[in-house]
């Protein structure tokens, strides 16, 4: 069990499984938003809050809410919409100390063009490090 939180500590991730997929996508939100994803079945993660709900946005095909903390405003995970895929959702790595991000493979995700996955370049790769 792995637990995580956004920078103001209001919003908490608890992981009850093992992280195995993780993405990093160049579209234009993701890209904007710097996440790293996890993609979990929704009954495996635990998220709560202190305080208040989290806010969400979603955009283009609203197949998916995006959550951010309402104190600190870091984007710690998103959500299916009715229209989603029911059974996936996706925790932001970067909530997560650097050294669970230090030790996963990243796939890199062209999801701003070809919807294909490619091997980044070094340029791209300093992009998505944990430095």
């Amino acid at each position: 069990m792995m637990q995580a939180s956004c920078h103001c500590g209001d919003v908490t991730v608890e992981l009850l499984q093992p992280i195995d997929l993780v993405t990093s996508c160049n579209c234009s939100i993701c890209y904007r938003y710097g996440a790293i994803w996890a993609y979990f079945s929704p009954q495996n993660v635990k998220i709560s809050s202190l305080k208040s709900e989290t806010k969400t946005y979603s955009h283009g095909d609203k197949l998916i809410d995006f959550h951010h903390c309402t104190g600190c405003g870091c984007i710690t995970h998103y959500t299916p919409t009715e229209l989603g895929n029911a059974d996936r959702m996706a925790v932001n790595l970067r909530m997560f100390k650097r050294d669970i991000l230090e030790q996963v493979n990243i796939r890199y995700f062209d999801g701003a063009d070809s919807w294909a996955f490619y091997e980044p370049n070094v340029t791209q790769k300093a992009l998505t490090s944990s430095v």
